[in-house]
């Protein structure tokens, strides 16, 4: 839903019939994975939901990569992403306790949990960039692995773009140049 909204968020507002509201039902089911998977005690997600593991012996938190990425690693993007989205920092909060709670097997058994370590580059990574649709439509071409666009039609008239990287945000690009240079400078990855 993450990627939709990515992909659908500059639709036109003259077509409202292809607009689906994906970032608040990205929101909806994060909401509901927390309240039936999130573990309180130790941090993570459970694989069985909570009113399951009565029948169950052991409520495990599976954190290994199979045919599909583990459930943990995907959640701690799509936190990221959501906090940057959102504006909401307690899914900062999340992504931070999943990534302690599997910290030990990252550093043990790195190549069982791949996806742990995507996430890892995207709770240290993570870049939003808040920009005119132009704009956003010359970036998305670029590789960026760790970067959310934001539509944003209300900039000042000489900013063409806002690049933030986690909490920090950069001083506004009044060029495409300098936009360009941010979006870049925020793609290197700094020893962590």
């Amino acid at each position: 839903m993450l990627d939709l909204h990515q992909v659908t968020r500059s639709i036109p507002a003259a077509a409202p019939e292809n607009q689906m509201p994906w970032l608040e039902k990205a929101v909806q089911v994060q909401t509901e994975f927390d309240a039936f998977l999130w573990s309180v005690e130790m941090g993570g997600y459970y694989n069985t939901a909570r009113d399951a593991s009565r029948d169950l012996l052991v409520r495990e938190r599976s954190y290994i990569d199979n045919a599909t990425p583990s459930a943990n690693g995907v959640a701690i993007a799509n936190l990221t992403r959501l906090a940057l989205l959102t504006e909401d920092l307690e899914y900062l909060d999340k992504a931070e306790q999943t990534l302690q709670a599997f910290g030990s097997v990252m550093q043990t058994s790195p190549s069982a949990c791949p996806s742990l370590f995507a996430g890892l580059d995207w709770f240290q990574n993570c870049t939003l960039i808040r920009a005119r649709s132009e704009q956003i439509a010359r970036l998305e071409t670029q590789y960026l692995p760790t970067a959310v666009f934001a539509l944003q039609s209300d900039l000042p008239d000489d900013t063409i773009g806002l690049v933030c990287q986690g909490l920090s945000c950069k001083e506004p690009a009044r060029s495409l140049e300098q936009l360009q240079q941010q979006v870049q400078q925020s793609s290197v990855r700094h020893p962590g």
